[in-house]
C-alpha cells in the first residue's frame, strides 16, 4: 500500500491540530456537507453539522484529545487510511493512550466519509 503525500499527512495533521485545540469551527471546515461517520459498531451518522454536533460533545467530555499519526497510507480515489495513538487527557490530569485506525475518503480537500475502528473501553468510564 503505497504511503500518503505530504499534502495529505499536512492535512490530517492540521486537522488533528483543530480537534486537540477543540477549535470547532476549524474542525468542521474539514468536513463536506454530506460527510458520513461510522464510528465502530455505531449507527452511521450523516452531514457536517451532525458530524460536528458529535465532536463537539465528545471533546466537552475531556481536556484534549490528540492523534499522533504513526502511518498514513493513500489510495486512488481519495481513500487515506490513518493509524494513530489517541492521546485522551481527561479533566482528572489522567491520560490514556489507544492504538486507532480510520479510513477517510478525502475529496477537494474535504472529509466525505470516516470509519473509525477502536476500542475506546479504557475511556469509556468517562465519555458516557
Amino acid at each position: 500500500m503505497p504511503q500518503a503525500d505530504q499534502d495529505t499527512i499536512g492535512l490530517l495533521t492540521a486537522y488533528f491540530d483543530a480537534m486537540e485545540a477543540k477549535d470547532h469551527e476549524r474542525l468542521g471546515s474539514y468536513y463536506a456537507d454530506n460527510i458520513t461517520l461510522t464510528f465502530a459498531n455505531a449507527p452511521t451518522i450523516a452531514g457536517r453539522d451532525a458530524m460536528l454536533g458529535q465532536m463537539i460533545t465528545l471533546l466537552g467530555k475531556v481536556k484534549s484529545l490528540a492523534h499522533p499519526l504513526i502511518n498514513v497510507w493513500q489510495e486512488d480515489g481519495g481513500v487515506v487510511i490513518v493509524e494513530v495513538t489517541s492521546i485522551w487527557r481527561l479533566h482528572d490530569d489522567s491520560e490514556v493512550n489507544i492504538n486507532a485506525c480510520s479510513i477517510f475518503t478525502l475529496i477537494d480537500g474535504k472529509f466525505t466519509d470516516q470509519r473509525i475502528y477502536v476500542d475506546n473501553a479504557p475511556v469509556e468510564r468517562f465519555l458516557s
